[in-house]
């Protein structure tokens, strides 16, 4: 019962139909509503005709009688228009000039003030003499709603009906022709298609209806029986891939295996290479060519090879080098001897186009090569061989060699791409090894430009005693240090006397040269560590003296004085002498006199002046009371 109910409720038929019934049903709702209206109108239309005829016939009758002041009469003809079926109210207004507004009302029984039946308003007027209209009242009558409604009802129940009946009528003649029609056929297919089965899906498709009919049910039985048709050729080639493939399982499961062993060993090829390369990658400059080799003798144990050679171009000569060999039977090749390029020549050229050369044994190579070129590299027992170029960005970095011992006569795939690999790093890494090479160049000369410079910026070009530059960085230091530590500091300034004239009278060649010799002389003479002899000036020097008394400071000035004096260096336009003498102001930093650095400089610059005022070639002190010994 469940399966039908829900097959029923599944049936296109019945959707049709209720689809049907539900148009009929809105088309019912609206055919009825808008007739319903119509019929209103019609009814309203009526009920207002009759209250104009009330008005028609008591027009007059009422008028005359209000004039006569016939009230009986008047009482008798609203009574007469009350009893109308139309009339719901009748109300009359009796106007005079010497009383107020009469009014007379009469009701029907039940009647409601509504707004949906007609109301009409008249006005009474009598003609006593022709020409003469006296207006006497005012006549109301409203339609009586209930009337309507009752007319309305039986109007509204036909109607219903006629339409109900039309709609039945309707769905059930469309679910009669779509039953036998459509319905019917469906079914049928239906039923072919569940009872197809892989044997019976040769048996087309026949509908029992009239085969001059060409409609969409035509086209769906064509279309299934070709579909039957295409189903059994594929499952006819299905039969035949199943047995294909039955036929190649064993093979394929071989093949996998042997491709996943191959990947295998390709992973741990490519595993050993990223192994390698991060060893070269971090290899010091140093060490690169012994890690090099290292590497390169693991990949050749790797491949199972007992001989590596890697021969290199001889720079600005005809020839090849040998850079690394290895063979199993010893520790090291001697790496000193040099192959001749004239025996050399079509393994270069072939290794140019093909870059990698695989040999499965020494008559192989033989035969590919010239027979002398081959003997180069067949120096030992050996089966499989293979050759490798590393040229890269027109740089030519050398051939490999790679001999397999005697009984290994192949390159398995994942060997052949393991050396592929190899050389790619070797490349890189030689190229690495050239970068790490030239920064290391870079980086010395780096260095080495930045001592200098250093020494240019710190020192006096000419004197080669400290600049202007460094002493004023050294002078706040020393500053603060005094100030901190209570120790006193002393300042020397020390200027050569009559410079200019000496320039003038001897050039700007001896000029230098004099403050070359003069600058020489302070440094012999100032020998304690620490303190600070720099050129400020043309001419000028200071010297700066740490943890140094007014006492120990002067005796530094006078031997200063003094040592300059010794150099006997001639000055032909001094008026002190006839050499070459300095002046020298000292001072010494006083916390509560001296603010800043500055304030020392000055005061030992004013001592400075003095000292030429009262005639060069002299020490004098800012520290008046001071005498020296």
């Amino acid at each position: 019962m469940h399966s039908k109910k829900s097959g029923f409720r599944r049936s296109l038929g019945t959707r049709l139909v209720w689809a049907t019934l539900g148009f009929c049903v809105a088309f019912t709702l609206l055919a009825v509503a808008v007739r319903t209206y119509s019929a209103w109108k019609e009814a309203w239309t009526k009920m207002n005709a009759d209250l104009r005829l009330v008005e028609q016939v008591y027009r007059q009758t009422l008028s005359k009688a209000i004039w006569e002041l016939d009230r009986e009469a008047l009482l008798a003809h609203m009574n007469s228009a009350a009893q109308v079926n139309a009339v719901g109210r009748i109300t009359l207004k009796i106007y005079s000039q010497t009383r107020s507004t009469d009014v007379i009302e009469r009701v029907a029984p039940g009647w409601q003030p509504s707004t949906l039946a007609p109301v009409r308003r008249l006005d009474l007027v009598y003609t006593p003499f022709p020409g003469g209209e006296e207006r006497v009242g005012e006549l109301t009558l409203a339609g009586d709603e209930r009337v309507l409604w009752a007319r309305l009802r039986g109007e509204i129940l036909n109607i219903v009906m006629a339409q109900l009946l039309q709609s039945l009528l309707l769905a059930g003649w469309i679910m009669l022709m779509f039953s036998r029609t459509v319905t019917v056929f469906i079914q049928q297919i239906a039923r072919h298609l569940g009872q197809l089965t892989p044997d019976t899906m040769h048996q087309p498709l026949r509908l029992a209806r009239n085969p001059q009919l060409q409609d969409e049910l035509t086209l769906l039985e064509s279309g299934v029986n070709q579909l039957q048709d295409k189903l059994v050729g594929y499952l006819a080639r299905q039969h035949q891939y199943e047995n294909e493939l039955g036929e190649h399982r064993d093979h394929l499961a071989d093949m996998v295996q042997a491709r996943t062993a191959e990947l295998e060993h390709l992973a741990q090829a490519q595993q050993l290479v990223l192994r390698l390369s991060n060893r070269l990658i971090h290899a010091t400059h140093e060490t690169f060519d012994a890690c090099q080799r290292d590497c390169l003798v693991e990949v050749a144990r790797r491949l199972g090879a007992h001989h590596v050679l890697w021969i290199v171009p001889v720079e600005g000569q005809a020839a090849f080098q040998c850079y690394a060999e290895w063979r199993s039977d010893q520790v090291d090749g001697d790496g000193h001897h040099v192959l001749a390029l004239e025996g050399l020549t079509q393994v270069p050229a072939r290794l140019a186009r093909e870059e990698l050369l695989f040999f499965f044994s020494p008559a192989d190579m033989r035969q590919s090569l010239e027979p002398r070129e081959a003997e180069i590299f067949l120096s030992l027992a050996v089966g499989a061989n293979a050759l490798a170029l590393l040229r890269g960005d027109e740089e030519d970095y050398g051939i490999l060699y790679f001999g397999k011992p005697v009984g290994q006569d192949d390159w398995p795939p994942e060997q052949r791409a393991l050396l592929s690999m190899t050389v790619q790093m070797l490349l890189h890494s030689v190229r690495h090894n050239v970068q790490l090479t030239q920064i290391s160049q870079t980086q010395n000369a780096l260095r080495q430009a930045n001592r200098q410079l250093e020494v240019l910026s710190r020192h006096d070009a000419l004197t080669g005693l400290l600049n202007r530059r460094h002493f004023d960085e050294v002078k706040l230091d020393e500053y603060q240090r005094s100030l901190r530590s209570g120790q006193p500091l002393s300042l020397l300034i020390c200027d050569i006397d009559y410079f200019k004239a000496y320039n003038d009278h001897y050039g700007h060649a001896r000029g230098d040269q004099c403050l070359q010799a003069v600058a020489l002389a302070m440094q012999t003479a100032i020998t304690r560590v620490g303190d600070v002899l720099a050129r400020i000036g043309g001419e000028e020097f200071v010297v700066l003296l740490p943890a140094t008394s007014v006492a120990a400071a002067w005796a530094v000035a006078e031997r200063v004085r003094l040592a300059v004096l010794d150099l006997q260096l001639p000055h032909a336009k001094s008026d002190r002498g006839p050499w070459v003498t300095i002046s020298i102001g000292l001072a010494q930093l006083q916390p509560a006199v001296h603010a800043d650095f500055d304030a020392l400089f000055h005061a030992a610059d004013q001592s400075l002046y003095r000292a030429k005022e009262i005639g060069r070639n002299t020490v004098v002190s800012s520290q008046l009371a001071f005498e020296p010994p």
